[in-house]
């Protein structure tokens, strides 16, 4: 009896310092890749950060995720701050009724994603339209339409908006996954960057063409976003703000532009509730697409994308929607 139990005690030894030993490679892992990417030069990274340090889970189900009121974070070499109503940005005063309100409603690139404050599309736009107008937005990073939409009619009964502007991007008809993100997704740098690679490494990831070729065609994604647009019309309907709808070039390439049937999507649906259309390709196509990134590895538009944005936008801005 006592070689069977000596071998079974030597088994489960050797069992435990298995444990013991994965245990440790991890933490040295975690604390390898947390040093590689001390710099925030790391776009995954940053962007794990970014939803682990300023969103929470929203109480709305179709909205899914949004910022934390007054929460602020130092993000791909950025200082970010979000105020008391949620949106990057200083507070902005809604006490004085004379006072116009501007709100862009998009995505990461509505949220200007690694870019400061100054230089962020709402920014900008602030600078050059003066302290009469509070110009806000509710841009959220990782949001499709449906999300986008959803958010803003959260905001819209509490904000008498002059204008809201759709900051449409390609990832507008993006089906998001409804799965909670895990414990180990939450603290693990390590763990969240081998899910991030899982994806990309995913098929039709990799053929970016074929991929919002699929996302753009007739499916869920197109029906989700066409029915976000009737439900901001049906909003502006009964609230009397203008809507205007600009749409940000993939910024992969340029020369040829292979993302056309975006643009004939998206005009298509704008025109059709009578929204003016702004394509911004052509303010941004005599350079090459990659001079407008914020980073090496991060297609985001940079403070000079962002600026011929804004100087595109500026005209429609200058006076008062009509009531």
């Amino acid at each position: 009896m006592s070689e069977p139990r000596s071998m079974l005690t030597r088994a489960l030894s050797s069992l435990g310092l298995m444990c013991i030993g994965l245990v440790l490679a991890c933490l040295a892992g975690e604390g390898l890749v947390r040093l590689a990417t001390a710099d925030q030069r790391n776009y995954m990274v940053e962007m794990w950060r970014y939803a682990t340090l300023l969103k929470r889970e929203s109480a709305n189900p179709a909205v899914g995720h949004e910022h934390v009121p007054n929460s602020s974070a130092r993000l791909q070499g950025v200082d970010v701050s979000i105020n008391s109503l949620g949106m990057r940005g200083p507070e902005p005063d809604l006490s004085d009724p004379k006072r116009r309100n501007i709100v862009i409603i998009g995505d990461s690139m509505a949220f200007g994603w690694g870019v400061d404050e100054a230089h962020t599309l709402r920014g900008q736009l602030a600078q050059a339209l003066g302290g009469t107008v509070n110009v806000m937005t509710t841009g959220v990073g990782n949001m499709n339409m449906q999300q986008i939409v959803a958010h803003w009619l959260d905001y819209s009964p509490k904000i008498a908006a002059d204008t809201v502007i759709v900051l449409a991007t390609v990832r507008a008809t993006e089906v998001q996954e409804a799965e909670r993100a895990g414990w180990l997704v939450r603290h693990s740098q390590l763990y969240a960057l081998g899910v991030a690679f899982s994806k990309m490494l995913a098929p039709g990831q990799q053929n970016l063409v074929g991929f919002y070729q699929q996302n753009w065609g007739e499916g869920p994604g197109r029906a989700a976003m066409v029915g976000a647009l009737d439900a901001l019309r049906a909003d502006q309907q009964k609230r009397g703000y203008r809507v205007i709808v600009a749409l940000i070039p993939e910024t992969h390439e340029f020369h040829p532009y292979p993302f056309g049937f975006i643009t004939e999507v998206m005009q298509k649906e704008t025109t059709a509730r009578g929204w003016p259309f702004i394509d911004m390709l052509p303010e941004l196509a005599d350079r090459p697409a990659r001079s407008y990134w914020v980073m090496g590895q991060d297609p985001h538009p940079n403070a000079d994308a962002l600026e011929r944005v804004a100087r595109r936008l500026l005209p429609s801005l200058t006076t008062p929607a009509a009531q």
